[in-house]
């Protein structure tokens, strides 16, 4: 079973991006900040990371350059409200498979799901 883990200080946000997973047969995790992320990345093994980027803590740039720089194989989807371009190009740039706005909309999340399984 692909195991994902849902990054997002917003448990509004985790529990709708819970919902979307849901429709497929994951093991799902969740954690409310990049420390939290990072800790459970470190200890387990994903298959798929949904990444907010603005959080308290340790943000979502700070998660991709850790995984970057630890040669992490995990696929990252970001999921954000921070719609700029040079913000996308930079998680791009840090290895982030794709790249939604949020709140991201079901037919664009099945289809990126779709694509990485």
């Amino acid at each position: 079973m692909k195991k994902v883990l849902i990054v997002d200080d917003s448990l509004i946000s985790r529990r709708m991006i819970r919902q979307l997973v849901s429709n497929f047969n994951f093991d799902i995790e969740e954690a409310k900040n990049g420390r939290e992320a990072l800790e459970k990345i470190h200890s387990s093994n994903f298959d798929i990371i949904f990444l907010d980027l603005l959080m308290p803590d340790m943000d979502g740039i700070e998660v991709l350059k850790n995984l970057n720089q630890s040669k992490r194989t995990e696929k990252v989807v970001v999921i954000s409200a921070d719609i700029q371009q040079t913000t996308k190009a930079r998680c791009m740039e840090l290895g982030a498979v794709a790249f939604l706005n949020k709140p991201p909309k079901e037919e664009e999340f099945v289809n990126v799901i779709k694509q990485l399984i």
